[in-house]
């Protein structure tokens, strides 16, 4: 028997924020009024808010608005404010969708509200056909993301029409009782536990057991409300924290500074932005492929530590991001990929590392064409949870590059890439300007000191019999013709090995220099040529990097990876003739890569070649049954054969480790509706929609489905 005692208790969020009467907001311009009292409502903080109203001229308003969007701006590398979009567009959703039933504006309504705040649910479950329930809307939320605001990643919202009239208003499972939600529901007279208990358990068994917990908790991690006690109280503090989560992560300190006289507002972006030197370079490598190498070097003073103080170490994160689009068409994304990378050090390492510079570098196989390279580099460290504790920073690393088509004869040299030294390796493997056991140090600022010695590193392709290299150094601050050295080295095969040459600028001062690399035939006449610039500054000494990260987005040594990689590329260049035939020579190179098996299968699949898919996928299914890429193209596959149970089982399968994307939702409601479960592919549907609304195809095929029934 449980027992239930009420508490009378309403819930602040319960009802819209409407600012207190105020004069400085009767002063303001309509469009400013509007922007304050109705855009920006649930996600300013009051510290903004009062400065926004004490700001005068049109100068003023305009830098103060585009700081606040600039410190919610979780990625001020893109040209977008993607944080500034997506909110105009909750904004928008909730104007246009959510106050259909009042006459008040969508925005202030309760559904509104926290559609703004939190954005689109996972799913709706949407009561309204129900004689015994008051039409009732019960929202699912569940993203990790929540939980750096402080949210719990998953947790119910119930919102109902009071009496069956008016528009839907937020119930409160602390004032609100399971009652109320029913209709011709009769309490019993100074029993109030009793009446709990029935109205709940009539939810339960005939209407859903979501609904019944949602009744008396919002939250999941606060266990079965069937043997609570009392009303469960977290939900207060999950609609406290919902409430403060627009706020969380937000420096505010730009209005807290804020000088109104001047108009002058703080513009220090979330992410600082910091100078870097780097350089990409594309050489030849394993696999008869082409490579692209880069690197990126920050100095001391721009990177960010923090210390743990009961472990001792300083740590920080790297976040690292490459992307490569065609010169000739940016919407063909080629390579698209990230990489979180920490970094921790003993007390007694951090002198040294707060002394001299930081690099990373990075490797890649790329395919034949000319492209545009993006390298962004992120650094972040915080003290505490508290997000306005962390520094962050980030640069960028931009260039052009051209890659040659494969065969190609044409004798020619890969880049002439300055270092000032090299290392070696115990171990041999193909890596960022690693060759083998020698690893080269590549110089990122291209700054050298007087007398020291400039490595170089190059590589001749095709080159005929009796061709060789041609090394000279200029000066471009007097005339290119003044040259001060000159060097030339032998070149046999018809492909060598990458050559490196030490070359000493031992009585050169300080100026701006260049090095030109020839490649001459026999005769000497020159077939390539390469031009670095440099500098040698009058100092004596030149500091080195002194902690050197990598991040290897493909590893040669391991068959077929390669070819997978390159493939994957041909698909986005969408050329899918050259891509099969790399992934078939990937499957067929390592027969144990899944990732190989899946995108071939996927091009199988394309081409209606449906048996050849499923032979692929085949030791996939066998061997790791669970894996998601696999569950999806089994599905597919069945659906195309029209084995629409399976097709339905193995859908239904990934949906549990991953959300669909449409055309597979799409499958798996049609495979429902072939086997007559009608019902159920409905619901799908239903369900699919009201997390995404704007998805025409699913709302034709709700429609289809809906006069299949009648």
């Amino acid at each position: 028997m449980r027992t239930w005692f009420f508490v009378g208790f309403i819930v602040a969020l319960g009802s819209v924020r409407l600012s207190v009467a105020d004069d400085r907001v009767d002063r303001l311009g309509e469009k400013y009024r509007v922007w304050l009292e109705e855009e920006v409502n649930y996600i300013i903080a009051d510290v903004e808010r009062e400065a926004f109203l004490s700001l005068e001229t049109e100068a003023e308003f305009q830098a103060f608005i585009k700081a606040f969007w600039r410190k919610r701006d979780e990625n001020p590398t893109t040209l977008e404010n993607e944080t500034l979009l997506e909110h105009y567009e909750r904004l928008e959703y909730a104007n246009e969708f959510l106050g259909r039933s009042t006459s008040r504006k969508g925005w202030m309504t309760d559904r509104g509200r926290f559609h703004i705040i939190l954005g689109p649910p996972a799913e709706r479950q949407n009561y309204t056909g129900f004689d015994s329930i008051y039409p009732s809307e019960l929202w699912f939320y569940n993203d990790p993301k929540f939980k750096k605001y402080g949210i719990p990643p998953f947790f119910y919202l119930l919102f109902f029409r009071r009496g069956g009239f008016g528009e839907f208003e937020l119930y409160n499972p602390v004032s609100d009782t399971p009652g109320d939600l029913l209709t011709g529901y009769r309490a019993k007279q100074n029993f109030f536990a009793a009446d709990i208990e029935q109205a709940y358990t009539q939810i339960y068994e005939n209407i859903s057991p979501e609904l019944a917990h949602a009744t008396l908790s919002f939250r999941t991690d606060e266990g079965d409300t069937s043997q609570f006690t009392t009303p469960a109280f977290g939900t207060l503090a999950l609609l406290d924290d919902i409430k403060k989560a627009p706020t969380r992560l937000v420096d505010i300190s730009y209005a807290v500074n804020f000088d109104a006289e001047r108009g002058t507002v703080e513009s220090d972006y979330l992410f600082t932005n910091v100078p870097s030197w780097g350089m990409v370079n594309v050489l030849p490598g394993p696999g008869e492929a082409h490579y692209v190498h880069w690197i990126i070097e920050v100095d001391p003073q721009n990177i960010a530590l923090v210390k743990d103080e009961e472990r001792g170490l300083y740590a920080t994160v790297f976040l690292l991001s490459t992307e490569v689009v065609s010169r000739d068409n940016p919407e063909l994304v080629l390579v698209n990929a990230r990489k979180e990378s920490f970094m921790n050090f003993r007390e007694r390492e951090i002198e040294g590392a707060l002394t001299r510079p930081f690099s990373y570098q990075g490797m890649f196989p790329i395919a034949p064409g000319s492209y545009d390279v993006r390298v962004v580099w992120r650094n972040r460290a915080c003290a505490s949870n508290d997000e306005s504790s962390c520094r962050k920073s980030y640069t960028v690393l931009e260039a052009a590059v051209d890659v040659p088509e494969p065969g190609a004869t044409q004798p020619r040299l890969s880049h002439a890439i300055l270092g000032y030294g090299t290392e070696r390796n115990e171990e041999s493997a193909y890596r960022a300007y690693r060759f083998g056991t020698l690893e080269f140090l590549p110089n990122a600022r291209r700054v050298f000191a007087i007398g020291e010695m400039l490595t170089v590193m190059t590589e001749a392709l095709d080159a005929p019999e009796g061709s060789h290299f041609r090394f000279r150094i200029v000066s471009r601050d007097t005339t290119d013709t003044a040259e001060l050295l000159e060097r030339q080295v032998p070149a046999t095969g018809f492909r060598l090995a990458p050559l490196v040459q030490e070359l000493s600028l031992e009585g050169m001062g300080g100026g701006r220099y260049g090095l030109v690399v020839d490649l001459l035939d026999a005769d000497g006449k020159v077939l390539d040529s390469r031009r670095e610039p440099f500098e040698i500054t009058p100092r004596t000494a030149v500091v080195r990097p002194g902690v050197r990260g990598s991040w290897t987005e493909v590893s040669p040594e391991v068959p077929g990876v390669v070819q997978m990689a390159l493939g994957k590329q041909y698909l986005n260049l969408e050329q899918r003739g050259r891509a099969r035939e790399l992934l078939q020579a990937s499957v067929d190179m390592n027969p144990r890569l899944p990732p190989a098996r899946e995108a071939l299968a996927a091009l199988f699949l394309e081409e209606d070649e449906v048996n050849e898919a499923l032979e692929l996928i085949a030791p996939i299914r066998q061997f790791m049954p669970d894996r998601f890429e696999m569950l999806v193209l089994l599905g597919e596959a069945r659906f195309k054969q029209q084995n629409y149970a399976e097709a339905k089982v193995a859908l239904a399968t990934a949906a549990t480790a991953r959300r669909l994307e449409p055309r597979l939702i799409r499958m798996r409601a049609v495979s429902h509706a072939e086997l007559g479960e009608l019902e159920q592919a409905i619901a799908l549907v239903e369900r699919s929609l009201s997390a995404n609304p704007e998805r025409s195809d699913l709302r034709e095929l709700l429609t289809e489905l809906q006069s299949r029934g009648q």
